[in-house]
């Protein structure tokens, strides 16, 4: 018999919450309340990449995937999540990935997890956070994936200028999944990844409803 367990790697959304550096901060303002309009809502304000969040390549590319015209099949699949939480240094190489080759010619998606995620809402979350560096994100074109992600605020660094793990991998087709967490409640393999983004037009990214269905034989 299989059963299916549902993980959440989204963060919350709210106002005051951890963006890149630069981006305007988010606003989520109650706009309404049952009290006194008779209804709840709540209006946002916030960057198409606040939260946790997908890339496409229209980005940082100017074409390529969009959040508009992309089938939304492109944004589920097979995942692997690979742990990073013990290599030295901040670089995921090309041959700290090689023992996962396996792995990842069966995967849609790979996840990176680099246990970053307990540092949100610190500042310790903006740097020295590990990413793929330009190797690892060329070995990773090779396995035809639909995406990556990761639980850190990007896959560059924070003083990246060029972007070139983003280039790399978005050039290829992929989309770039960042600010996930709970990461390490997945196992290696047998779960689905589904980051659907909002249709927006022409996006080039928006936030997302990540989570991992995870599949066990019992």
């Amino acid at each position: 018999m299989k059963t299916d367990r549902v993980i959440d790697l989204s963060h919350t959304l709210e106002t005051g919450m951890p963006v890149y550096p630069g981006t305007p901060e988010a606003i989520l303002a109650r706009e309404a309340r049952i009290s006194k309009e008779g209804y709840n809502e709540i209006f946002m304000q916030f960057s198409t990449h606040t939260g946790t969040h997908l890339d496409c390549g229209y980005h940082i590319l100017g074409e390529g995937l969009n959040t508009e015209n992309t089938p939304v099949g492109r944004f589920m699949g097979r995942g692997v999540a690979i742990d990073c939480r013990d290599i030295s240094g901040n670089g995921i190489s090309h041959h700290f990935l090689q023992p996962f080759e396996e792995k990842l010619k069966k995967a849609d998606f790979v996840l990176f997890n680099t246990g970053w995620s307990k540092y949100w809402g610190t500042r310790d979350y903006f740097r020295d956070f590990p990413t793929p560096d330009p190797d690892a994100a060329r070995y990773l074109t090779q396995f035809g994936l639909m995406g990556a992600g990761i639980d850190a605020i990007s896959f560059d660094p924070a003083d990246s200028q060029d972007l070139p793990v983003h280039r790399i991998l978005l050039s290829q087709g992929m989309v770039l999944i960042e600010n996930l967490v709970n990461v390490d409640s997945l196992p290696e393999l047998g779960f689905t990844f589904y980051c659907f983004p909002l249709k927006i037009k022409e996006g080039d990214g928006s936030p997302v409803r990540a989570v991992a269905v995870v599949t066990s034989n019992q």
